[in-house]
């Protein structure tokens, strides 16, 4: 599904869908199998006029599989996106908008060059590429409460806080 980037937000266009988790294979490439859910996703162009500004808003939820790093168990993540993205017409602009906010000064907006030819799905899957953890874990491992803890036993060094109070 390829869209005019600039055409498809004046115009306000949006598109929303489904697909299988395991089709965006960019996505799956290190994760676990099977990646059997579905993620829904929505593109929505708009315009301000004012402004000559134009920006996508990218939607994305939906379900993968993924390794703890705690308990090296898999397990399913909810992944959500919701990004909006303004757009430039050129490299040039694009470079620009990023010297301005490695040096703090640009706007926190992500941008893209608005191209003639933008693949929505991969434009969907950049975004969810983006939202994946770096170290996914449970929020509670499973077996964590089967396992006894150890017993503590006193520091060494507790002797020593009696020689100081004296």
């Amino acid at each position: 599904m390829v869209i005019d980037a600039a055409g498809f937000a004046r115009a306000g266009q949006a598109l929303d869908g489904r697909i299988g988790t395991a089709e965006l294979t960019r996505l799956c490439q290190d994760l676990p199998e099977p990646q059997d859910g579905e993620i829904r996703w929505q593109v929505r162009g708009r315009f301000d006029a004012p402004s000559g500004r134009a920006w996508l808003d990218v939607e994305a939820e939906g379900p993968v599989r993924v390794i703890c790093q705690r308990c090296l168990e898999a397990f399913s993540l909810t992944l959500r996106v919701s990004s909006t993205l303004g757009l430039v017409e050129t490299q040039a602009q694009l470079d620009a908008m990023d010297a301005l906010e490695a040096e703090g000064d640009g706007p926190e907006t992500e941008y893209l060059v608005a191209e003639q030819r933008l693949d929505v799905l991969g434009l969907v899957e950049d975004e969810l590429i983006l939202a994946l953890p770096y170290a996914p874990r449970h929020d509670v491992c499973p077996g964590d409460g089967d396992v006894p803890e150890p017993p503590r036993r006193p520091s060494p060094f507790a002797v020593l806080e009696r020689f100081g109070k004296d």
